[in-house]
């Protein structure tokens, strides 16, 4: 495979887009080169979504995560501040944390036994006879990352201090951030223990498909079948919504609460009754909609849940998905939200291990994955829905609901941070 500065050299940009096409490189998804700068620029050196504050209640609660390739703990100090800091002893490089959450006040390391406080400060050096008197005064403890932001509870860590302000960074996708969580009246939300898949292809064909509103009808046609055989949705009733990219990379996919089964109506007419009381008629029915909201790189906010994508190689990566509760809202809504994520079979349901929509979207991911790699073929193409895209004020774009502004919004952030500017 070529060098990243091969590709750059390219005479041909991986992203090509004219009036009426949009185009990008199947070596996108199947250099190895390409991915490792990604990970460097994208994850490591840009913002990055590590865990929620619901998952780090008191001084002591840990989860670990990654950031890019670097692996991380998030944890809550005794302070009452989050931090992120880097999972590896200072002495010689050991994880000293190898669980997925937990609580821990003191972090003692597998190998040599050097300890460290819940907010990674450097507590104690095992056996202090093996050294000059004064040694490691000058170690800090577990290395931080160099920013570490929140935004309603969503914190989000970076290796580089040159990263814009996290709100600057969300731009204006965070009014539809801010109506996905308050869809709580109190604005709050408790992530549940996440699901976890691991799937043989890149990355970025995930953070594509969660906001593309024309597979469905065809990627899960069995589903839909299903769905109007027992009357939870009409396979006649159309596939409305619209499409929205964003200049720094994010997107959404909107699409009415239509498919509510019958069983549950009574509970999400509750839910927009509390909606309604809190922010008025007019904001409640603007909220409540179905949204997948798409935040660059690694970040998608879908029908109450959260979920998260860790890229591991070129063609390799795993997703965490988090089903969510909303505070402020009556036990019978959240049941509802659970029975709809967890055993309803809906488009916007069933997670990737227990349900059968997203399997149906990991086994394309995989043949995507495989087509592409034989190198035979050049492009892809989307293209859909250009003629009709509307720019708006503040590089928001928008489109119909089946058009690929979201993933054209993508390429263009993707192609201008790494310094491979669109043709």
């Amino acid at each position: 495979m070529a060098s990243l500065r091969d590709v750059r050299g390219l005479s041909r940009g991986l992203v090509v887009e004219s009036q009426t096409d949009f185009k990008i490189s199947s070596r996108v998804y199947t250099d190895p080169a390409l991915f490792d700068e990604e990970i460097h620029v994208l994850f490591e050196q840009g913002w990055v979504y590590v865990a929620h504050e619901s998952e780090l209640l008191r001084p002591g609660d840990f989860k670990t995560a990654a950031v890019g390739r670097i692996p991380v703990i998030v944890s809550r100090g005794e302070d009452q501040q989050i931090h992120v800091v880097v999972n590896a002893c200072r002495h010689r490089g050991s994880a000293v944390c190898r669980e997925e959450s937990g609580h821990r006040d003191v972090w003692v390391c597998p190998y040599h036994g050097w300890s460290y406080r819940s907010d990674g400060t450097l507590l104690a050096i095992s056996d202090r006879s093996g050294y000059p008197d004064g040694w490691g005064a000058d170690i800090e403890g577990l290395v931080p990352a160099d920013r570490v932001a929140v935004y309603r509870g969503l914190v989000f860590a970076s290796f580089s201090k040159n990263v814009p302000e996290l709100e600057d960074y969300l731009g204006p996708a965070r009014k539809y951030v801010d109506f996905w969580l308050d869809h709580s009246p109190t604005g709050t939300i408790r992530l549940s223990q996440p699901f976890r898949v691991s799937y043989p292809a890149n990355w970025k064909f995930q953070y594509e498909n969660s906001t593309d509103g024309w597979h469905a009808r065809y990627v899960h046609e069995s589903a839909i079948k299903t769905m109007d055989h027992f009357g939870t949705r009409s396979a006649r009733m159309g596939w409305p919504g619209l499409t929205r990219g964003f200049a720094q990379g994010h997107g959404v996919l909107e699409r009415p609460r239509t498919d509510i089964p019958p069983d549950l109506q009574d509970d999400f007419d509750a839910h927009r009754d509390l909606l309604v009381d809190r922010y008025g008629r007019d904001m409640a029915e603007e909220m409540f909609v179905r949204r997948h909201i798409a935040l660059f790189p690694n970040l998608q906010l879908m029908e109450f849940k959260i979920r998260v994508l860790q890229p591991v190689a070129v063609d390799s990566t795993i997703v965490y998905e988090y089903p969510v509760e909303l505070g402020g809202v009556p036990d019978r809504v959240n049941r509802a939200i659970r029975r709809r994520i967890l055993q309803e079979i809906s488009i916007s349901s069933g997670s990737l291990v227990s349900g059968f929509i997203n399997a149906d979207d990991v086994e394309v991911f995989a043949g995507m994955h495989s087509g592409l790699s034989s190198g035979r073929m050049e492009w892809v193409l989307l293209s859909r829905g250009m003629e009709g895209e509307e720019e708006r004020a503040g590089g928001e774009r928008l489109g119909g609901g089946m058009d690929e502004v979201p993933q054209r919004a993508f390429y263009r952030a993707w192609a201008e941070r790494l310094g491979l500017d669109a043709e």
